[in-house]
């Protein structure tokens, strides 16, 4: 298997030899990438090694004719439904020799936008955020080895930069570099997912398919302010291992059986209500304040430990309320959003008072829209929300 250095390599003398002349088509492609591991790691600590690689095919939409304002203010070139796929079947624990294969193989789709960064002659930097979900073969309940993944599902984002330049009228070669992430946001746990960096060099081949022409987007929320309101439930999963000490007697609690505690399902449900005022800047940008409060159906118990625990998200009352300020970021009728807040009121064991909350929502018409959600604490997921967003002009 080739590795980053050589792709460089490749990629340098590839650049310079090619000859100018080859105009931007407005064709759909179909991309082929091969995907060579760099390193790979945990959150917390780096305790994974071995080789992994891996592949991208992806059906391109070219969005050089769309009109809609968020296509050219973001600069979007290309809009893509791309699967992808990592053998890690080498990889294995730093600290436990004989756990090699732990992770199996990854299997996911993503949705992904090319944002063209940077033109120099006939190359294009570009910028390539995407989100979407995988299927991991093993996980903490088929593999006693893996205490790092708790689902077969999970949801999965990734984001790099990769170089652009065509060798024919129809045909490109791209290198570049990217950071993918999988994990279940606390759904099921254990969580704590799965990091790694590729290099790739791959091929895009436009196919006889015109791209997207769409007149410009007249759907949007273009009063300069407005008001939210949001309602929405989730569920995180049990603790599954560790070692604690009551504060009461000083003693360790007793971790439940494990095969009790694998197969028993969850009743740690939450429900997150909120209410914002936005201020519209442009046709994609919105500053955003609100009130965000977590309802927890099931607050936490010292006598009922490892089914109340919740790690920086446990509360000892049924309601945390919290005030945080953000961003929606504007793709016609579906924002992306990113806050961050602290906890007016917030009665925890852990002095973790400060909360991210990210997501994203789709608007059905210009006052009802689909929410989803996760609530962070410091770099742990708390949980996933689901719900609707109401808006007020």
């Amino acid at each position: 298997m080739v590795n980053g250095n050589h792709i460089l390599t490749t990629l340098f003398f590839l650049f310079i030899n090619l000859q100018d002349g080859f105009t931007q088509t407005d064709q759909n492609s179909i991309g082929f990438t091969p995907l060579q591991g760099i390193t790979i790691f945990t959150p917390d600590n780096n305790h994974l090694k071995g080789n992994f690689y891996g592949a991208e095919i992806a059906y391109q939409l070219n969005m050089s004719n769309n009109k809609a304002s968020w296509i050219s203010l973001l600069h979007v070139q290309d809009v893509s439904f791309t699967g992808v796929w990592f053998n890690t079947q080498s990889i294995l624990l730093k600290e436990a020799p004989g756990s090699k294969g732990l992770l199996g193989n990854t299997f996911g789709i993503l949705n992904m936008l090319g944002i063209s960064l940077f033109k120099a002659r006939n190359a294009t930097l570009l910028f390539a955020p995407g989100i979407g979900f995988v299927y991991t073969t093993q996980t903490y309940y088929n593999n006693p080895n893996d205490y790092l993944v708790g689902s077969h599902i999970n949801l999965a984002v990734q984001a790099g930069f990769k170089i652009e330049m065509p060798v024919s009228a129809s045909t490109k070669l791209t290198a570049g570099v990217d950071f993918f992430h999988y994990s279940n946001s606390a759904f099921r746990l254990p969580n704590m997912g799965i990091n790694n960096i590729n290099a790739s060099l791959g091929i895009v081949r436009d196919i006889n398919t015109p791209g997207q022409e769409r007149k410009k987007e007249t759907f949007g929320i273009d009063d300069k302010y407005s008001v939210e309101f949001g309602i929405g439930f989730g569920r995180r999963g049990f603790i599954q291992a560790g070692r604690y000490i009551s504060p009461q007697t000083g003693k360790a609690i007793p971790l439940p059986d494990s095969a009790a505690q694998k197969n028993a399902a969850s009743n740690l449900f939450m429900a997150g209500i909120y209410g914002g005022y936005s201020y519209r800047l442009n046709s994609l940008l919105s500053l955003k304040l609100e009130t965000d409060a977590v309802y927890y159906f099931k607050p936490f118990s010292w006598d009922n430990f490892y089914r109340t625990y919740q790690e920086s998200g446990t509360s000892l009352d049924n309601l945390a309320l919290g005030v945080s300020t953000g961003v929606d970021l504007w793709m016609g009728r579906m924002a992306l959003m990113a806050n961050y807040g602290y906890y007016l009121h917030y009665s925890s064991i852990n002095p973790y008072h400060f909360y991210w909350i990210m997501g994203g929502k789709y608007y059905l018409n210009n006052w009802l829209a689909l929410n989803a959600k996760i609530y962070i604490h410091t770099f742990e997921a708390h949980y996933a929300n689901f719900g609707l967003v109401f808006n007020v002009h």
